[in-house]
């Protein structure tokens, strides 16, 4: 923890010991000296010796005369509090913080040595810690004490609550500090309180205290996206259209709320409302776009909008340019873009493109299971580098084991390995029928109707490529005919599984004759010798 910081918690210490001092009939410094003079002329010239060398900046020297003073009055508050000072000036934290804590024991009911000890812990990490000092001080006496340190105390105890999981008792803190008075942005408040709620999955009570926050603030987005979201999960439709509608009507260019309203016209059947919106949306971003936005969401978005209409090259050049316009150093967002263009490529069939965006995913950051995945499918299907696929399947799926599509690219690569060894094909069998228990998905349907032909389980293999035909054509019935968007490589694959189907029931077919035509040719023979 950097010194300076440290001196200033501190300083906060001594701050409010200053504070304190009108509340007692006799002054701290005029007790403890006569403690130290009670105690005998020669401890109270250490402590002096040692105060005058603090004074002068000798840190250590300070040290060994506070050290013996301290022999002789083992609870004197000052004491320790000089040499918590020295300590932490020495970069002796351990120390330090010893004597702080030895002033909380003698301040058992004192907000700010609790307070400030929970600072100390919380910058140490000690985040269990903290609560307990947080605790302390909230359980203190806080009258005169400046609100700004009892709502910051407040704020942060609410905070360590809710990330150990303890919802309600971060409720009653926020709570506090509206009943208190210690914020000027309540909707603030409740809106954190809401979005507690929804991360616990209390929607009905996360809808309390957005509904709480719109009455501060009835035109705030983050509280209208987050109230439409919430009743949108409670599937009350209607209500979330009318939230969004009336955030539209005072904003029409919000973009993002029309997106979601679109998806929930997409829900209730109202497609043309819903392609509506999307359009509205569309021409927004294409202008804030095209102004030049530092938005990357708006780049995104419109890209995405862009391979809704299947322009996919003008989807790219609008990635292209939130890299050169937006994001800058922003490593984490320049992996997102990335992978997002390795998809767009993947659909244009650009083998080069989708090889150097993903490596260049995997050269900001090596463990991204994502692209991992994607790398490694990547090369199976174009069927080259196969060891190299299996590597990063496999780092992909030490970060998600239990991740149905990586399973399916660990067993279309072992199949693609297999050839004539069996023990590859079953272990390609094994992995596929995995990642079939953790998804119900056309793909992986089609590759265990492959490995199963191969194994020569034809009866087996008719069947998995016919639940994937079924699972393709139904997702296609459930979707209005204006929003059905199939890409060149779903339209391959399913082509592909019904040649694969016609020439298993051919087949079928000529076995079947074979079988039928034997005892025919017999009965003839027999029917001829007889004649």
């Amino acid at each position: 923890m950097p010194k300076t910081k440290i001196t200033i918690l501190l300083l906060l210490v001594f701050g409010f010991a200053l504070l304190c001092k009108t509340t007692f009939a006799e002054s701290p410094k005029d007790s403890e000296n006569s403690l130290l003079l009670h105690n005998g002329t020669e401890s109270y010239v250490d402590f002096c010796t040692g105060f005058y060398l603090m004074l002068d900046h000798r840190w250590e020297a300070a040290i060994v005369y506070l050290e013996k003073t301290l022999r002789t009055n083992p609870n004197a508050e000052r004491i320790h509090n000089y040499l918590a000072t020295c300590y932490f000036q020495s970069n002796k934290k351990e120390e330090a913080i010893l004597h702080i804590e030895k002033i909380a024991q003698l301040k058992p009911d004192d907000f700010s040595i609790h307070y400030t000890l929970g600072n100390i812990y919380a910058s140490e990490g000690n985040e269990k810690g903290a609560m307990s000092e947080y605790e302390r001080a909230n359980s203190s006496v806080i009258d005169g004490v400046d609100k700004s340190f009892v709502s910051d105390m407040l704020h942060r105890l609410a905070s360590s609550y809710t990330n150990s999981g303890d919802i309600d008792k971060a409720a009653n803190i926020y709570g506090k500090i509206l009943d208190l008075e210690l914020t000027n942005e309540p909707v603030k408040i409740l809106y954190n309180l809401g979005q507690i709620y929804v991360d616990a999955g209390r929607i009905e009570e996360a809808i309390e205290e957005f509904v709480k926050a719109k009455k501060y603030s009835p035109h705030a987005e983050p509280v209208n996206f987050y109230l439409a979201l919430c009743y949108e999960e409670l599937e009350d439709y209607g209500s979330a259209i009318l939230e969004l509608q009336s955030f539209i009507e005072y904003d029409p260019d919000a973009w993002l709320m029309r997106i979601n309203l679109s998806n929930i016209f997409d829900k209730t059947k109202q497609y043309e409302k819903a392609e509506l919106e999307r359009e509205k949306a569309f021409v927004i971003l294409e202008e804030s776009v095209s102004k030049g936005s530092k938005g990357l969401r708006e780049y995104i978005t419109l890209s995405q909008l862009l391979q809704r209409k299947g322009k996919d090259k003008e989807a790219v050049e609008t990635l292209k340019s939130a890299i050169s316009n937006v994001i800058g150093e922003d490593d984490e967002a320049l992996s997102e873009v990335r992978f997002m263009l390795a998809n767009i490529f993947y659909e244009m069939n650009n083998h080069k493109n989708v090889v150097e965006e993903l490596e260049k995913v995997l050269e900001i950051d090596p463990d991204n299971h994502q692209a991992n995945n994607f790398l490694g499918y990547y090369f199976v299907e174009q069927g080259e580098q196969l060891d190299k696929a299996i590597d990063l399947i496999k780092k992909a799926l030490s970060v998600n084991p239990e991740n149905a599509a990586y399973l399916d690219s660990l067993g279309w690569a072992y199949y693609k390995l297999a050839k004539e060894d069996d023990g590859k094909m079953k272990l390609a069998l094994q992995k596929l029928l995995e990642a079939s228990n953790y998804a119900e998905d056309p793909e992986i349907m089609g590759h265990l109707g492959d490995v199963y032909y191969s194994l020569g389980s034809w009866e087996e293999a008719q069947r998995q490529w016919e639940s994937a035909l079924g699972l393709w054509n139904k997702s296609e019935e459930e979707m209005p005919s204006h929003l059905k968007h199939e890409t060149a490589r779903e339209l391959k694959a399913k082509k592909i599984i019904q040649n694969k189907l016609n020439k298993i029931r051919c087949l079928k077919m000529v076995e079947s004759s074979k079988e039928k035509k034997i005892p025919e040719e017999m009965f003839a023979t027999n029917h001829n010798s007889n004649i």
